[in-house]
């Protein structure tokens, strides 16, 4: 996926769309891809797969990913973190409990100690707290009630770069 043209703002959308609410990453993505957005911005679904998020996110300036989290708040909470945070709540690994194939933040640490993929300046997980992993295409109703939410949230990011795209 390596390429000079690649857009500056990458939207990925992980999870597991088999277990219920641990694909609203997913399902999150496929409703941008019926939006207009800036040409800046691509998105992305990734599914289960950390090389596929690697190679999303390789040469972009920021990425946004989009992932169902299990912390034990209420469900369809929207919370946005840093990398920064992420890596706070290492130890509390219950915030990022997924059924992915992959570990959300030690797939970042392994690519940053690789060198492999040019990691985004900047990285946001935009995380959908879930109610069900059952086994079911449908997302809860709590969740489904959160994407206005997910949506706004995403798009006061790409707004955010947007803005720094104008004055850098």
């Amino acid at each position: 996926m390596k390429s000079k043209n690649k857009p500056s703002l990458v939207i990925i959308g992980v999870g597991n769309i088999l277990c219920s609410d641990e694909g609203v990453g997913v399902h999150i993505v496929n409703e941008l891809k019926r939006m207009i957005l800036p040409s800046y911005v691509a998105i992305f679904d990734c599914g289960t797969s950390g090389i596929a998020v690697l190679e999303a996110m390789d040469n972009a300036h920021k990425a946004i990913i989009i992932d169902a989290v299990y912390s034990g708040g209420e469900p369809g909470t929207v919370c946005l973190y840093t990398m920064d945070d992420m890596l706070q709540m290492e130890d509390k690994l219950l915030a990022f409990i997924s059924l992915h194939q992959f570990d959300l933040i030690s797939t970042l640490k392994l690519a940053n100690l690789t060198n492999a993929y040019k990691m985004p300046h900047e990285i946001v997980l935009i995380g959908i707290e879930v109610k069900s992993l059952d086994c079911s295409l449908s997302l809860s109703n709590e969740v489904k009630k959160s994407f206005p939410k997910v949506i706004d949230a995403i798009m006061r990011e790409i707004k955010k770069f947007g803005k720094f795209l104008d004055t850098g």
